[in-house]
């Protein structure tokens, strides 16, 4: 289905998400390469048969690589009950004599799925691991492929405010917030209750299993950091090595996790506005584009911004959640030329010209799974910490100060969709225990999703972990640094420190 420019604005605005936009399209190239066996050779003779299988068979959009489903425990607290279905992908190596074993990958979110990214492989992946490794990708439970989180309600609407300026508006942010979680358990059923981190680990489990791979290796990006680290914590000898780009730390409390994503965007922001100062890729260049966006975000509070079918006008509060999505990239990657500094600089151009389509949230009639998976997701990891009006204006004030610009808009923002959500969290914030698995963690300085800083907090919970520290921009380092993606490949291939703990750029 052709995607309309509001809907290509709102996904945007999904900022620890990476997507690949058109390019799945363009990647899928029919090939063939020759039948090979994926059993991994490392498995010993008396390794006992997976209770888990999975029946492979060549992808339809890309012959070269092979598609199944794997029935997976709904609930792992009660393997013999209720199951669910997610679906797979494997990529054999392209140099089979040298070849090292499984690379499980995670591209992020939470929200997206690895399986088109092992679909659309060549264009994804390095020469250097396609050749060495099998590369396999899962849709998480709830997502994509897999058995789905559905909302008979929408998440999204437009009298909905995520940052409620009074109290009348509190209560209509609680009271949507009921209405919504139970249209999620009715129209979901208790997956919506197991669609945590540590659940989604326990099924790349299984898929080893199924896989008869003795021991698998990691590639985690962005939220799949947190995927695979999870794994090791449970798995850690069946766990060869891991990469892990653009930590996420999951042992902070929602006030030190809000503060800390505002501050790294606002970095960002910063640097942005300075950076258009001189690019010739920036629309707005030589002007005062702080000053431009202030003004812009004021008057599109006052006065919201009407577009063609959009979900509402395009308010403040919409510019400075979506200006977080273009923030991601500052140069054009494999994700698209609007997904960059450039591009942001160009919608902030069109929308003081009056064209706010870049910035616009999606028809009410789209269906809103990105959303619907961030809840479903993001309420099973978080515990919201505001509870009353009072809290929220609190909360407000410090996204004011720690971000004056952006006024602490971040993905974790989103969590205060999780306010009044009826189920616990099964797996809330917690420092994790690795050890004996060889990790390196890279991470840019300048990331404008996660804080610098919660690359040096992971490591203190994973044993004798490596860290390579990027002095750039950008969200993640694999599609964005050639020093950082050598660096990786080559500790992937043979897990050792980098003989330099920095790269530029």
């Amino acid at each position: 289905m052709t995607r309309t420019r509001t809907q290509q604005g709102s996904d945007r605005a999904h900022r620890t998400r990476l997507h690949t936009g058109a390019l799945i399209a363009m990647v899928l190239v029919a090939g063939s390469v020759p039948a090979v066996s994926l059993a991994d050779p490392s498995r010993g003779a008396g390794t006992h048969p997976s209770q888990f299988s999975v029946d492979w068979a060549p992808c339809s959009e890309a012959p070269s690589a092979q598609c199944g489903s794997l029935k997976v425990p709904l609930d792992w607290s009660a393997p013999k009950g209720k199951h669910i279905t997610v679906a797979v992908a494997r990529r054999p190596a392209d140099d089979r004599d040298r070849r090292v074993g499984t690379l499980f990958f995670n591209p992020g979110g939470p929200g997206d799925g690895a399986v088109r990214y092992v679909l659309g492989a060549e264009h994804i992946f390095s020469t250097t691991l396609l050749a060495r490794f099998d590369i396999v990708g899962m849709d998480p439970r709830g997502m994509v492929g897999s058995t789905p989180i559905t909302c008979s309600k929408p998440v999204l609407t437009a009298e909905l405010t995520l940052f409620p300026r009074t109290r009348e508006e509190f209560r209509q942010l609680r009271r949507h917030n009921r209405v919504v979680a139970q249209s999620c358990l009715q129209a979901t059923g208790p997956l919506i209750e197991h669609v945590d981190t540590v659940s989604v680990a326990r099924d790349h489990e299984a898929l080893r299993q199924a896989l008869g791979a003795a021991r698998v290796s990691w590639l985690g990006l962005s939220y799949g950091t947190q995927v695979a680290a999870n794994y090791a914590e449970l798995y850690p000898e069946q766990t060869r090595a891991m990469v892990l780009d653009a930590a996420l730390e999951h042992s902070l409390t929602e006030v030190q996790q809000v503060a800390d994503e505002a501050m790294a965007a606002e970095d960002s922001f910063n640097r942005f506005v300075r950076w258009c100062q001189t690019a010739a890729a920036c629309a707005l260049r030589g002007r005062n584009v702080a000053a431009l966006y202030d003004r812009l975000v004021a008057r599109a509070d006052q006065h919201p911004m009407p577009v063609d079918g959009a979900l509402r006008a395009v308010t403040g509060e919409d510019i400075r959640m979506g200006t977080v999505g273009l923030l991601l990239f500052k140069r054009p990657t494999i994700y698209g030329a609007d997904s960059s500094w450039g591009g942001l600089s160009r919608a902030i151009h069109s929308t003081l010209r009056g064209d706010a389509v870049a910035f616009a949230q999606p028809p009410a009639d789209v269906v809103q799974d990105d959303i619907e998976n961030l809840v479903g997701i993001g309420c099973n990891e978080y515990v919201a910490q505001v509870h009353n009006y009072g809290e929220m204006r609190q909360r407000i004030q410090l996204g004011r100060q720690v971000a004056p610009h952006l006024q602490g808009a971040t993905e974790i923002w989103k969590a205060n969709l999780c306010i009044d959500w009826p189920l616990p969290a099964a797996n809330p914030p917690r420092r994790l225990d690795v050890e004996g698995v060889p990790t390196l963690i890279v991470h840019a300085v300048h990331d404008p999703s996660v804080a610098y800083t919660w690359a040096h907090s992971l490591a203190t919970q994973i044993q004798g972990s490596d860290l390579l520290t990027r002095t750039g921009d950008g969200h993640t380092s694999y599609h964005t640094s050639a020093c950082a993606r050598l660096a990786m490949d080559r500790y992937l291939v043979r897990p050792q420190a980098p003989a330099d703990r920095v790269c530029r750029g």
